[in-house]
């Protein structure tokens, strides 16, 4: 079988890779500089519902255009950089090897944009403010699990789930466990409280009724034979 066909899981799309280097980077930039900076990015690219519930916005007209995207790649701590970048190299690089760089940037945003509004509409917290790239990641958690759940006619690349039980236990308990967090989050741990699982449901929604209309689409590499279950 080809590498194109069945790829490592480290052998990410470049969109996937520059998504991942740009977070590590800016991370790193709020880590080593100072403050006043790091506090800088979190002021103006963090997502803050309190600008939009603010009769004048918040003062901020470029916040206000920028932090839906720019909270993607703001993370709070080393821990939380690496385990949503983890996540994305392993089910951002199965979305991304079946449509073009393009395409899955904008999928990916577009997943992270729906996160974000979503946990604004549940969260109630005009004053709290959400960071990290765990929205849009759980977009290509929803994308996954929807080509493999329904393959399309013409699957581009193998699927990320070689079988629909597989993929419907693991939706199960993923959204399981983003309940459970929500409800009872001093049942994990106390760090589990600031757990934006309103933000991982509304990407994973998105994501898994976005993909159909970017699946395939803007790829260089030839299309495999479609896979099928038995």
């Amino acid at each position: 079988m080809s590498d194109s066909a069945n790829p490592p899981i480290l052998n990410a799309p470049s969109a996937v890779r520059w998504i991942v280097g740009i977070a590590i980077a800016i991370h790193a930039a709020r880590v080593l500089l100072p403050e006043p900076f790091s506090d800088w990015l979190i002021e103006t690219f963090a997502f803050i519902p309190a600008r939009y519930h603010e009769a004048d916005g918040g003062g901020d007209l470029f916040a206000m255009i920028a932090s839906p995207v720019g909270h993607l790649f703001l993370h709070a701590d080393w821990m939380h950089v690496i385990m949503n970048m983890a996540f994305l190299l392993a089910f951002g690089s199965a979305v991304g090897r079946r449509m073009g760089a393009r395409q899955f940037v904008v999928l990916y945003l577009l997943c992270g944009l729906a996160a974000c509004f979503f946990w604004d509409f549940l969260n109630g917290a005009p004053q709290a403010i959400l960071v990290g790239a765990s929205g849009a990641v759980s977009g290509m958690v929803g994308a996954a699990a929807r080509v493999s759940i329904w393959p399309p006619q013409n699957a581009p690349s193998a699927l990320p789930f070689w079988r629909r039980s597989t993929v419907i236990s693991f939706v199960a308990v993923w959204l399981l466990l983003n309940v459970v967090f929500g409800i009872f989050p001093v049942l994990i741990s106390d760090a589990y409280a600031g757990i934006a699982w309103e933000a991982h449901l509304g990407g994973f929604i998105a994501g898994f009724l976005l993909i159909g209309a970017f699946d395939g689409r803007g790829r260089i590499e030839p299309y495999v034979a479609p896979v099928r279950f038995q």
